[in-house]
């Protein structure tokens, strides 16, 4: 597999279960406190931008930004690579716990997708946009 990336998790999957629990499993992480400390006001399509150009992946729970016009142009724009967690109702714990599952195949369709990527994080799979059409990706161990 290629180099490691950084994963950037956004404000709203929290600054301490989710990274932690990625950072236990040996996933290199920044957090949207570490970039914007105390400033919980920045936008997306300011952040989305500012991220992707230090080469990090996007790592969210908002669906809103792959619905959004606004959000989806800056994602295209910035080539972005962005990885949501789309099962809801989830404390802290069983979001790192999913994410963390789902690892191996988060960080390889996160490899070898190419960018622009809009991948998602369910319950029990991973997917990503290829076109219009939701692909699953194959399950890695």
């Amino acid at each position: 597999m290629a180099d490691p990336l950084i994963y950037w998790v956004d404000r709203c999957l929290g600054k301490d279960i989710v990274p932690a629990a990625l950072r236990a499993a040996g996933v290199s992480v920044t957090t949207y406190e570490d970039l914007y400390p105390g400033d919980t006001t920045i936008e997306d399509q300011i952040w989305i931008p500012e991220v992707t150009a230090r080469g990090w992946v996007i790592l969210t729970k908002d669906k809103n930004i792959r619905r959004a016009p606004v959000e989806i142009e800056a994602l295209r724009n910035a080539n972005a690579r962005y990885v949501c967690l789309t099962a809801g109702n989830m404390r802290g714990d069983e979001q790192a716990a999913c994410l963390v599952q789902h690892w191996k195949t988060i960080d390889s369709v996160v490899h070898y997708k190419p960018v622009p990527l809009i991948a998602s994080v369910t319950r029990t799979h991973v997917q990503w946009l290829d076109g219009d059409t939701w692909r699953v990706a194959k399950r890695k161990r």
